[in-house]
């Protein structure tokens, strides 16, 4: 009857918990050490207690570090690989430096803007797009074309939505494809600096905007700052113009 259960648990933590993406190996094997460990006390009703705690215990560890663990893998896309944080990098003459004068970026602590930047122009010559890069891009022509445009016609900002997805913004929480995105950059409420989205979130809520092929919808972490793709639309692959690598390091 324990051996059922215990294969029980098990498939069904493989299932809601170890498909995520985030959860390694190494944290997968650790929970099932520390449940065979519970079992080899054979002990009935403590067996059976410390089997419950341990699976809670567990299981918390996961909804601290993946989120909700029964929420369906299939309904929730990651970014494993972005980090929130901006690294120091070395400029190189073939790279450029921009300072940036917006807040719209910034999370609480002048991002991107306190410092130099440091963009590699020829970064996606051979890189792909990917989802969670901060760009340096052109605006589209419609708005380089606008004569009340008179700033730069270029800018900074994320990559939220790749080519043939369809986004939309709902309670301050990024939809792609009808799947929440499941990252910093996709939850508004995470940025201390986004304190509009805390007493009217909804303010922010869009329509579901297919992107077409050769685009990206682009957002800033600001979304009550940032000008981006929920003004102008997509902007087409051809208009970034590098990858911001970060701030730039003094030697």
């Amino acid at each position: 009857m324990i051996d059922q259960e215990l294969k029980y648990l098990r498939e069904k933590m493989d299932q809601t918990v170890f498909e995520h993406a985030s959860f390694s190996e190494s944290r997968k094997l650790a929970v099932y050490q520390n449940i065979k460990q519970e079992t080899s006390k054979r002990v009935p009703v403590i067996f059976s207690f410390g089997i419950v705690m341990s699976l809670c215990a567990s299981l918390l560890i996961v909804a601290l570090i993946v989120g909700n663990p029964f929420e369906p893998a299939s309904s929730v896309i990651t970014d494993p690989l972005t980090s929130p944080d901006i690294e120091r990098v070395v400029y190189e003459d073939d790279m450029m430096l921009y300072e940036w004068i917006s807040d719209a970026m910034d999370r609480g602590d002048h991002h991107f803007y306190k410092d130099q930047l440091v963009i590699d122009p020829n970064y996606y010559e051979l890189n792909e797009i990917t989802r969670g890069e901060v760009v340096y891009f052109t605006y589209p022509e419609k708005l380089r074309t606008n004569p009340t445009m008179n700033n730069e016609p270029k800018s900074i900002s994320r990559i939220v939505g790749l080519p043939g997805e369809t986004i939309y913004l709902k309670d301050a929480q990024v939809y792609i494809d009808n799947k929440k995105l499941d990252a910093f950059y996709g939850r508004g409420r995470d940025n201390v600096y986004n304190r509009p989205l805390f007493e009217d979130a909804k303010e922010y809520d869009t329509k579901e905007y297919i992107i077409p092929a050769d685009h990206v919808f682009l957002l800033g972490d600001a979304w009550w700052r940032s000008f981006d793709s929920r003004d102008f639309g997509a902007v087409p692959i051809e208009n970034i113009n590098g990858k911001v690598l970060g701030y730039r390091k003094w030697k």
